[in-house]
């Protein structure tokens, strides 16, 4: 390596006898050059270590805000005793934006219904929502004691004006494809968000078809549930990452907490 370098500079750095070795004054000339560069090594070195380290303690996801709302608070909780360690920066974004922030790298994954299908996407089903009838309480009859969510359907839907999302999402298309099982069905308005569609229903005003993912925010004694069945709508839930992105251990962390809450929550039977 030292004549490798002799020969790059074309001239002799050091004088060497059979005990010593010395730098010659080209050699003294090129020192402060070398622990210049040595110095600039080890705190790059030192840089490029410290942001590894900070990438293991941070996970950035991008969800839905219906994702975020329903599913996110026990999430974390969980997360937070499995991995204390780990930071887990939230986006709460549009379905549509969800695959863009994952496709350009700006979070590690993303958590969806519905994804469109992408080279540079990989998708891993996490688990599946039931399509539920959401009703005021006491539209599916008579209640004793705690709720418990009825079979219904899809042709024994009670004629209450249903709140839909806008035509053009694909969760209200499949919903809207399982209508026409219906026998008779009244619209009430559009609204932009599952949010707004349940606080509608709640104050009365109609009636709803949603994702078992909305099940923790609808109050026991507020409404009604009916399971929809002839047939079992599932929509299956996405956790997508980038194609070739080696993911952290904590994203299989968070996966885990997500499922359990998902089983705990939002199953139809165990709400």
């Amino acid at each position: 390596m030292v004549r490798d370098m002799e020969a790059q500079f074309g001239c002799r750095l050091f004088d060497r006898t059979t005990r010593t070795v010395s730098l010659t004054r080209e050699g003294l000339s090129l020192l402060p050059s070398v622990e210049r560069i040595l110095n600039e090594m080890e705190a790059a070195t030192a840089a490029v270590q410290a942001s590894a380290t900070l990438t293991r303690r941070m996970l950035s996801i991008a969800v839905t805000p219906a994702v975020a709302t329903n599913l996110m608070p026990q999430t974390y909780r969980s997360f937070s005793k499995i991995a204390p360690d780990v930071e887990l920066q939230l986006r709460d974004v549009t379905q549509r934006d969800i695959q863009g922030l994952v496709e350009r790298g700006e979070v590690d994954v993303g958590f969806s219904i519905f994804l469109k299908p992408s080279a540079g996407i990989e998708a891993k089903s996490l688990h599946s929502f039931q399509l539920v009838y959401i009703a005021p309480a006491g539209t599916l009859g008579p209640r004793r004691g705690t709720r418990h969510p009825k079979k219904l359907q899809w042709c024994q839907l009670p004629p209450l004006p249903l709140f839909s999302l806008p035509a053009d999402t694909p969760l209200q298309q499949a919903i809207d494809a399982h209508l026409r099982n219906a026998a008779h069905v009244t619209k009430a308005y559009v609204c932009n968000s599952m949010q707004t569609v349940v606080a509608m229903v709640a104050a009365g005003r109609g009636a709803a078809i949603l994702p078992s993912l909305t099940l923790p925010c609808c109050a026991d004694d507020a409404f009604d549930i009916g399971y929809l069945s002839n047939p079992v709508a599932q929509l299956p839930f996405y956790m997508i990452s980038r194609k070739g992105r080696e993911l952290p251990e904590s994203v299989r962390q968070l996966c885990d907490a997500m499922a359990d809450v998902i089983s705990s929550s939002c199953t139809v039977g165990n709400s």
